[in-house]
């Protein structure tokens, strides 16, 4: 009993596994960012012994006796090359510049006597932006391990992809928006290539998801291990001399003629994509067959034929490969002749400006032809009403190569006058493949570069003139009168549609002694053209006013600008005043007589004004015999002279008499006077 059990046990766990081995294997991966690289792992050489990945030999040939530094040599298209390496070291080939291979030592076995090795190779993408819809299966490009995509669900953010690699595993990978999912590939029973396939997701929508797809830059997975001893390249049978007989490019459907003998050849490129072209090969209207040929590969044999293939380069963007053609001695190629596409662009900024301004015009040139231009010139154009303020007129380029473009050709100029102008066309003279073969130049030309408009803003003339009774810049008026203002605007002469200002606007500066509007709009004002504008002022009160304006405006293109015009009238509202002033008037003939007495009679000492009078009036007196005269004259001044101090006299004794009298009426009822007072008064008549 117990030994059926057994056996039922173990027939149990056989078929088990037997189901299981029938069973597709499935891993699930998990999102992440994309990874640098893809790497074989674990592999082990011995003293000479070689890692084979594709067209790419990694040979331990030497070490140093206490084996603490290997020698590594690595063999490739790009040749051969040497390494040093420690423990935890790595190398890269060919430079660290453009990176195939990244080689790390894992550890050095002392006991085994060898060394462990990690085989890295960059990331490149493949695939760029690839839109997918649930259900839809992508499939790598020609040249590529045949790996299948299929786009399963998508769900928010995530998407769900199922991987059919071409030995039958499948792996399924869910995806976040924004990361990437990786998948290996086995290489053989021991060694595999991790991450050799990326899908990073872009963006998702509810039934679809953008990709990027990355695979190693050397994508072969053709690997193997060969141990010393070992003939990795058996000997070519019946290998015949070739050369290098083209070196060069080679476009989608373009046929590349190689003449051997009397047979000629055609190498024609079918596609191209990263790092694999796909090429065919015909002899005369026959195909021979396809050929891929990966970046960086040995040259190939083509079948059939004495010819062998290398591809240096590939642009899937601009269709073409750089080929490398061996063939035998004697061989022939002729040139592909292609031709150039210049195309000229010519723009200007601004396209509107003022006369005081200055315009930049660019111009571009580009070839979108697969052909190559030679001794390329440009000609800028110059109209006549602009000058040339930097730059040259024209710029001179050796060689233009196919799909690129020219520095731009830049200069500045000047308008000279107002008004629409046409800068022109740029001229652009070339050769190419073709027309190098008739000696004739090229000549293209840019669309004209047209409607360029030059403003300018004219002078501005305002005057002003008050109205109270008449038309003044000074009027006088009173106080609650209403005094008109009348203001004209003259633009100077010139052209109305390129000359002019806009949104013009009077600003009145008014005091506080009248009143009215302050802000006057005015609005556009064209060269030629005078504005008269008119408005009321009230008088306030009393002042000198001086009434200022500042004219503020638009340019044709929206600068702002201001005008300051100062006092343009005065109003007048303080009313006149009668001023009294003492003015000095001499006295008449008649009344001289009585003004010389009274006068002398005023003065202290009237002697010497007497006798220069005396003096001044014998002059106009007629000569007399009479000698009394004379003493008559003197005795009559004299007594005049006495008349004024007797006169004199008199009135001071008037004086003193009346204070005597006050004094005497201000003690009444008898009082007793003082010593002092009789003393005063008795003085005071002493000296009467």
């Amino acid at each position: 009993m117990e030994a059926g059990g057994m056996k039922k046990a173990v027939a149990l766990i056989l078929l088990g596994l037997m189901v299981f081995s029938l069973t597709p294997v499935v891993h699930l991966a998990k999102s992440a960012t994309v990874p640098k690289s893809a790497s074989i792992t674990g592999v082990s050489l011995g003293l000479k012994d070689k890692a084979v990945l594709g067209p790419f030999e990694v040979q331990f040939v030497d070490v140093n006796p206490n084996w603490s530094k290997i020698y590594l040599q690595v063999d490739g298209p790009q040749g051969s090359l040497r390494y040093v390496v420690s423990q935890d070291g790595y190398l890269l080939y060919p430079s660290s510049a453009n990176v195939y291979l990244n080689v790390s030592l894992v550890w050095i076995r002392y006991d085994t006597k060898s060394v462990l090795l990690e085989i890295k190779s960059p990331l490149q993408k493949i695939l760029s932006n690839r839109n997918m819809v649930v259900g839809n299966t992508l499939t790598l490009p020609e040249g590529f391990p045949q790996i299948k995509i299929k786009l399963t669900s998508v769900s928010g953010d995530t998407a769900s992809f199922k991987v059919t690699m071409p030995y039958g595993d499948t792996y399924t990978l869910t995806v976040d928006k924004g990361s990437a999912g990786t998948v290996r590939y086995k290489l053989d029973g021991t060694h595999s290539y991790s991450n050799y396939l990326t899908i990073e997701v872009t963006n998702t929508v509810s039934n679809g998801a953008t990709i990027n797809v990355y695979i190693p830059k050397i994508a072969s997975t053709s690997f193997k291990i060969v141990k010393e001893g070992q003939d990795t390249n058996p000997p070519e049978q019946n290998p015949q001399e070739t050369v290098l007989v083209y070196n060069g490019l080679i476009y989608v459907n373009e046929k590349l003629p190689v003449k051997v003998e009397n047979t000629t050849y055609y190498v024609k490129l079918v596609s191209a994509i990263p790092d694999v072209a796909k090429v065919e090969i015909l002899r005369g209207s026959q195909s021979l067959g396809t050929m891929l040929l990966e970046v960086g590969d040995v040259p190939k044999d083509v079948p059939k034929t004495p010819l062998r293939l290398s591809v240096q380069g590939v642009e899937p963007d601009y269709k073409r490969a750089t080929l490398r053609v061996y063939a035998p001695l004697g061989a022939e190629v002729t040139p592909i002749l292609r031709q150039a596409n210049l195309v000229a662009d010519i723009s200007a900024i601004p396209r509107e400006m003022m006369l005081t301004d200055s315009i930049v015009v660019t111009i571009n040139v580009q070839n979108l032809g697969r052909g190559d231009a030679y001794d390329v010139s440009v000609a800028a154009p110059i109209p006549n009403d602009f000058e040339l303020i930097s730059m040259t007129k024209t710029w001179n380029l050796k060689a233009f190569p196919a799909f690129t473009n020219m520095p731009a050709l830049i200069y500045v100029l000047k308008p000279t006058k107002v008004g629409e102008f046409d800068i022109g066309k740029a001229t652009v003279t070339f050769y190419d493949d073709k027309s190098l073969e008739t000696g004739k130049k090229r000549v293209i030309h840019s669309a004209p570069l047209t409607g360029i408009k030059v403003y300018n803003v004219p002078s501005i003339d305002v005057s002003a003139q008050a109205y109270n009774g008449t038309w003044s810049n000074y009027v006088t008026a009173k106080v609650g009168d209403k005094v008109s203002l009348r203001f004209t605007l003259r633009a100077s002469d010139g052209n109305p549609d390129y000359e002019f200002v806009k949104n013009a606007t009077l600003l009145l500066d008014l005091p506080s002694s009248v009143d009215g509007q302050a802000l006057v709009d005015i609005g556009t004002i064209r060269a030629g053209e005078t504005k008269t504008l008119q408005l009321d002022l009230t008088v306030l009160k009393e002042n000198l006013t001086n009434i200022k304006a500042t004219l503020v405006y638009l340019d044709p293109l929206g600068g702002e600008h201001r005008l300051t015009l100062g006092s343009l009238v005065t109003i007048n509202s303080i009313p006149p005043r009668i001023i009294t002033e003492e003015v000095k008037v001499w006295p008449t003939a008649e009344e001289l007589p009585s003004y010389v007495n009274q006068t002398l009679a005023k003065m202290d000492d009237p002697k010497q004004l007497a006798e220069e009078l005396a003096g001044i009036s014998a002059e106009y007196l007629p000569p007399e015999s009479n000698p009394w005269k004379p003493a008559a004259i003197v005795f009559i001044l004299l007594t005049v002279i006495l008349a004024g101090v007797a006169y004199r006299y008199w009135d001071e004794a008037e004086k003193l008499k009346e204070k005597l009298e006050r004094r005497k009426q201000r003690r009444p009822g008898g009082l007793p006077k003082k010593e002092g007072e009789e003393e005063g008064e008795s003085s005071e008549i002493a000296e009467l």
